[in-house]
């Protein structure tokens, strides 16, 4: 979302003058030394979309495009600064990558550096490790890699967001900025090459390189964007945009636009970039080929970009606050997102409870003020010496590494002490019994302990803070299934069908759970189930991939294909399915109870319904697990966070009407012949209240997952109903 900030502006008033000789399209020599009103407008155009969007996303919930926006103001101006001096054989690498440092590295540091420290002050335990991590990353630039890694993981995409989650756009461009003079300087090359030969210019081997760069990464994108979440972070879906500013700039350099058709693009630029910030939500498919219309949006408005044009929008792009905001632009996108993350803490709200309207104008506020002083004391001074060592008869730009490496270790290693901080605690082995096997094959289970404490006539204790199990941070961070530190749950767009043994590999009862993350949350009851009567238990999990005939993803479809092949192969004696019952599919996310309709969740039973048709011709019995309440809907987003402010976990307690969804499995299930439903809810919830932490331990991890010690000791009251449908299945 970010670009490097404008060069400072001697005089408003000179800068009209200068705009009144230039050329009316953009791109000309004058019009790219000196400031551009027209880019400007265009930057306080794209930072007020994205701010808009991120306080007050139901007002304009397409906003996100104002990076796009930025993306190809970036293209435009980058391959302008490096192009001129190729084709005059005076570009050097040491001063290009030594200005884009000057200019970007001191504020997006500082910015850091006081990330680092809200987090300490105000941020739970349960996020340092996760915050911190994205934090170095940002240092780095390569936060975008980072979240895209995250995303294809079907639970991170559940989890908060990072307090630094906006730097993944500077990581690209920065991967741009330092990949381009490369291209370009190679294009040159074979300019020279040729230009002794036959006088070709530099122009078309330019124009060659952004446009393949441009259809291969635009290609990329419509790809990548219908198979994984992760095409919104990588570099290589975002490429084409600043491809799209630099063959306009390119493009710009040959043409000159008539006024009145300069004028009206302009206008329908302007329309495009608003109809899109507008009308694009959340369930658009972005990038991919949609992201054409903000981008040819921003083009038109930069080629057709006349401020001494009485028909064109000239008048908008020189009133003093949308030059300000151009002006302030870097700096407001660095801070405004820290601020608003950090700020449900300051006033002591759990962890992903929406911020109320008062308390993000104060973030709105406050981000003004800390953008102008930012520009003021930061950006421009800065500037201003870089430019004065550039100047120098011989420039010297061991300043500039100082400053890189001086900065990063100012900014991570605190973030490095409290990520390690947070890691040894989670880490650290809990001294509780729990659920064990004894010699004859019985769970035991302390009394009052996990699920125990649901039993009817449990008269439990309060638990006290410390005896919680497990950690908060222990929750939040890696309290997982067995299987998936094991690497069995697949992730993303992998289509290997894995089945992992974790019952007994000698067993002559052979088990199978298959379905996506809410199906790993009951491995771990099944699995000691299955150990205590020497069962075989193989698991197929994928997440965000439930097994049903409805189509999802390309890969998840392959997925489900193949697994099923394999689960009718293999000839199962028992099947267990369960699914995230608020991903309806066909239908899409629903994020509210009321959104699960009658009819959405009949065709989404239906559809699950067909497929066990298919494991029950094979032989199979199938026996359905119902979903577990879901916190987040219920008003707890986070309840590791949660459980760590409150201190006992009274607080984070949500109600039954409102968390437990009715699940189309469960649906489905009670519809089909032959299919046993298992119901884990009185485990769950009792009297109308789901609490978040039961017989002193932490039910939920990664906002509706089960924590593994918690699923463990479900084990036992399970057993019973586990055996029966075993027995059925072996008598049939």
């Amino acid at each position: 979302m970010t670009v490097a900030p404008p060069a400072p502006r001697h005089d408003v008033a000179a800068a009209r003058h200068r705009a009144g000789r230039v050329r009316r399209h953009p791109g000309t020599a004058a019009s790219t030394k000196n400031l551009r009103l027209e880019i400007q407008a265009v930057r306080a155009v794209a930072i007020a979309a994205v701010v808009v969007y991120h306080l007050f996303p139901g007002i304009l919930p397409g906003g996100y495009v104002g990076v796009d926006v930025f993306f190809v103001i970036s293209g435009f101006l980058i391959t302008a600064h490096i192009a001129k001096p190729l084709a005059a054989g005076r570009f050097s690498f040491r001063v290009f990558y030594a200005r884009r440092a000057w200019r970007l590295l001191p504020a997006s540091l500082a910015t850091l550096l006081v990330t680092v420290v809200l987090t300490a002050v105000f941020v739970p335990r349960t996020l340092w490790m996760d915050f911190t991590e994205q934090i170095i990353a940002s240092a780095l630039y390569v936060e975008n890699w980072a979240l895209a890694s995250n995303s294809v993981d079907y639970s991170a995409l559940a989890s908060d967001s990072s307090i630094v989650q906006h730097f993944w756009s500077l990581s690209t461009e920065e991967q741009f900025y330092a990949l381009w003079p490369l291209v370009l300087w190679f294009c040159a090359r074979l300019r020279y090459r040729r230009r002794r030969r036959s006088g070709v210019s530099l122009a078309p081997a330019i124009a060659i390189a952004l446009g393949a760069l441009f259809a291969l990464s635009l290609a990329y994108s419509i790809w990548q964007t219908g198979e994984s979440s992760a095409a919104y972070f990588a570099t290589t879906t975002r490429a084409w945009e600043f491809a799209a500013g630099g063959l306009l700039w390119l493009g710009l350099q040959r043409v000159r636009i008539p006024d009145v058709l300069a004028a009206s693009m302009g206008w329908a630029g302007l329309a495009v970039i608003a109809v899109t910030a507008l009308t694009f939500d959340a369930s658009t498919p972005f990038p991919g080929w949609i992201a054409l219309l903000p981008i040819t949006g921003t083009a038109l408005v930069i080629a057709g970009a006349m401020p001494e044009a009485r028909w064109g929008p000239g008048f908008l792009y020189r009133l003093r606050p949308v030059q300000w905001l151009g002006d302030v632009s870097y700096s407001l996108y660095l801070w405004h997102w820290p601020l608003l993350i950090v700020m449900p803490f300051v006033i002591g709200l759990a962890s992903g409870v929406a911020t109320p309207l008062w308390a993000k104008g104060v973030v709105l506020a406050i981000a003004l003020v800390l953008a102008h002083f930012s520009r003021r004391l930061i950006e421009l001074p800065v500037i201003a010496f870089s430019t004065e060592r550039m100047r120098a008869p011989r420039p010297r730009h061991r300043g500039v590494l100082v400053l890189a490496v001086a900065g990063l270790l100012v900014v991570a290693l605190p973030a490095a002490g409290m990520y390690g901080s947070a890691a040894r605690e989670q880490a650290a082995a809990t001294t509780t019994v729990g659920v064990t096997i004894a010699a004859d094959g019985t769970l035991t289970i302390p009394s009052c302990y996990g699920a125990a404490a649901m039993q009817d006539g449990a008269d439990c204790p309060q638990v006290e803070r410390a005896d919680i199990v497990p950690s908060p941070v222990q929750a939040a961070a890696d309290d997982f299934a067995d299987t998936s530190g094991k690497g069995c749950q697949v992730e993303g767009s992998d289509t290997t069908v894995k089945g992992c043994e974790v019952g007994d590999p000698d067993g002559t009862v052979r088990l199978a759970i298959v379905g996506d993350s809410h199906a790993a949350n009951v491995v771990p009851a099944l699995q000691l189930i299955a150990k205590a009567h020497h069962w075989s238990l193989t698991t197929y999990l994928h997440s965000g991939c439930p097994m049903t005939r409805a189509d999802i993803t390309p890969s998840c479809d392959t997925w489900k294909a193949d697994t099923l092949d394999t689960l009718q192969q293999e000839r199962y004696d028992v099947v267990f399915v369960a699914a995230m019952s608020r991903t309806p599919w066909p239908g899409g996310m629903v994020r509210k109870a009321d959104e699960l309709t009658p009819a959405i969740r009949d065709r989404a039973a239906a559809a699950y319904a067909t497929t066990w048709e298919r494991l029950q011709q094979a032989g199979s019995t199938v026996v359905a697990l119902r979903d577990n309440p879901d916190p987040s809907i219920g008003g707890v987003p986070d309840v590791p966070s949660c459980v760590e402010q409150s201190g006992d976990g009274d607080a984070c307690d949500f109600s039954e009407a409102a968390g437990l969804l009715d699940d189309p499995v469960a649906q489905a299930a009670r519809t089909t012949p032959g299919v046993r439903l298992i119901d884990p809810t009185p485990l769950f919830c009792a009297d109308g209240t789901c609490p978040s932490v039961i017989g002193g331990v932490v039910v939920y991890r990664q906002v509706q997952h089960v924590t593994q010690t918690y699923a463990r000791s479900m084990a036992p009251f399970l057993e019973p109903e586990v055996v029966g449908a075993v027995d059925a299945a072996r008598t049939s």
